[in-house]
């Protein structure tokens, strides 16, 4: 895809929520090219087109962040696209308050913890030297919290029914090594 000179901005999880509106006012007020980031390409083509998202301003290509292997495909198909990045915004989440035993993503980590978290901090790192590269004086890493943010209330707002539970925090038995 030849980059049409428009400052693009990867969202990740913008399908719904805080990212598709991010998405949304980012591609609609400021004129931004937005890379939505997810795990349901027909899901965010369909949640684009019912927010007004014009075609031509923006891209939706498949990222898993539970799967690290995932992670750097979508790296390179970003950078297959000719364009340059000027900001991305960490926002996909999941939250499984009710799993009554720990899910784990390919890589034997947490599911919630690898996709959160890990997914993030290993695409935030491979994506460093692109926004070094960045034509924009001020190239953006935006990190976004909501749900879990605050354990009793969900967006400050309404409680939420099933409150986060760390449990024992066995897995710290096993040990950790990071992603990259």
């Amino acid at each position: 895809m030849e980059n049409d000179h428009k400052s693009t901005v990867i969202i990740t999880g913008a399908s719904s929520g805080v990212g598709l509106q991010a998405a949304r006012a980012l591609a609609q007020t400021w004129g931004w090219h937005v890379v939505m980031a997810c795990r349901n390409l027909d899901k965010a083509e369909k949640a684009a087109q019912e927010v007004g998202i014009p075609k031509d301003s923006y891209t939706a290509l498949y990222i898993d962040l539970a799967s690290f292997a995932s992670v750097r495909q979508f790296v390179n198909a970003f950078r297959a696209t000719g364009r340059t990045l000027d900001a991305l915004v960490c926002n996909a989440a999941i939250y499984l308050p009710l799993s009554k035993e720990p899910l784990r993503n390919p890589d034997g980590y947490e599911l919630s913890v690898a996709t959160n978290h890990l997914g993030h901090f290993l695409l935030c790192n491979l994506m460093l030297e692109d926004l070094k590269n960045s034509s924009s004086s001020q190239p953006r890493l935006v990190i976004v919290g909501t749900v879990t943010a605050n354990p009793k209330e969900l967006g400050g707002k309404i409680p939420i029914p099933a409150p986060p539970d760390l449990g024992d925090l066995k897995g710290f038995e096993e040990g950790f090594k990071p992603p990259i």
